[in-house]
């Protein structure tokens, strides 16, 4: 394998990425549609969350603007339609009047009994359907006007109403990430390891979030303990082997304190990703050997283990770290493992 000496190749193009980080999903499907958008990114998050009041203030404001506006363009479309409206009318009322006052000429002209008596009678009917002649034509352009008239007053009437409800869209969505900040913290840690796998060759997959679930709870006989359920940060699946990674955006000491819960976790993961695939491969057929990394962003030191099988590697030494290690795995190996966990069960 011909690398270059950061061990990534020249030539192909980057990693196969699948799925996005777990902690930036939860985040980003716990936040309301702020003034009318959705952030969709953990960089949007971030900001949203270190500039809360400004976006706060702005979001007030720009939201009575709109509201301003809108009420803005009822005005203009009631006037506009009034104003037809009652050009239509005059305009129509000369023409009904004008009628009227011809078959009023005509009874008075007229030179015989039989004559006037049709006059009258159109007369008579011509005086009745004034009111409906003059105004029947306008019938949609009055509707129209009452339409605009309605929505402009529940316009100014729910203003208020609207632009504390986008107050509160972004109040609540700062309080949730309040709450939720250590997962603010991991998907920092998440996105940071996707950003430096995605250095990978195309011959490497990236799966991210994986979500095992179990029909029939397994028994992790080590621990005594049985498992439904597992949750894995990032899996790398490629030439040089199958990887679990585990990501931590914690203190050095944090690791040196919480280290038996991690080994826990860790080797739990580990367990259940192997019996979730075992029951694919017969036992002609040899099982990809799983290499677990503890991912520590703030761990500068190299070459430090949480035992003897498990890593602990910062982000930056993570693609040399699975690239230095021998191929054993050929294309349709990987495959066979993709389609795996990615299927529908």
């Amino acid at each position: 394998m011909s690398l270059t000496t950061s061990g990534i190749r020249h030539k192909n193009k980057m990693a196969q990425i699948h799925g996005t980080s777990g902690s930036t999903k939860y985040l980003l499907n716990g936040i309301e549609t702020i003034n009318g958008k959705r952030l969709v990114t953990l960089d949007e998050l971030q900001h949203f969350y270190d500039h809360y009041e400004e976006i706060l203030a702005d979001t007030e404001a720009t939201v009575a603007r709109q509201q301003n506006e809108i009420i803005l363009r009822f005005t203009n479309d009631e006037s506009r339609l009034d104003k037809q409206l009652q050009e239509g009318i005059a305009r129509q009322t000369v023409e009904v009047d004008k009628n009227i006052d011809e078959l009023n000429q005509k009874i008075t002209s007229a030179g015989n009994f039989f004559a006037k008596t049709i006059y009258r009678l159109q007369y008579w009917v011509a005086v009745s359907l004034r009111n409906d002649r003059i105004h029947s034509p306008f019938t949609n352009l009055s509707i129209d006007l009452k339409n605009v008239r309605y929505q402009k007053t529940q316009r100014v009437n729910d203003k208020d109403t609207i632009i504390q409800r986008e107050r509160n869209n972004v109040i609540s969505s700062y309080n949730f990430l309040k709450t939720n900040e250590t997962f603010l913290i991991g998907a920092q840690g998440e996105e940071a390891v996707i950003s430096a796998l995605s250095r990978l060759s195309n011959e490497y997959h990236v799966l991210n979030d994986i979500n095992l679930h179990f029909h029939r709870t397994i028994y992790w006989g080590k621990m005594n303990e049985p498992i439904k359920n597992c949750q894995i940060d990032h899996i790398v699946a490629g030439p040089t082997g199958i990887f679990l990674l585990e990501t931590k955006n914690w203190k050095p000491s944090n690791l040196e304190i919480n280290s038996d819960k991690l080994l826990w976790q860790a080797h739990r993961c580990g367990f259940a990703l192997w019996s979730y695939n075992r029951d694919y491969y017969p036992w002609f057929e040899d099982m990809p050997t799983i290499c677990i990394v503890v991912v520590s962003l703030n761990s500068p030191n190299t070459g430090r283990k949480l035992d003897s099988d498990i890593d602990i590697l910062p982000p930056q030494q993570l693609c040399d770290y699975i690239l230095g290690r021998r191929a054993m795995l050929s294309g349709a190996a990987v495959k066979k493992f993709i389609d795996i966990i990615t299927r529908p069960r």
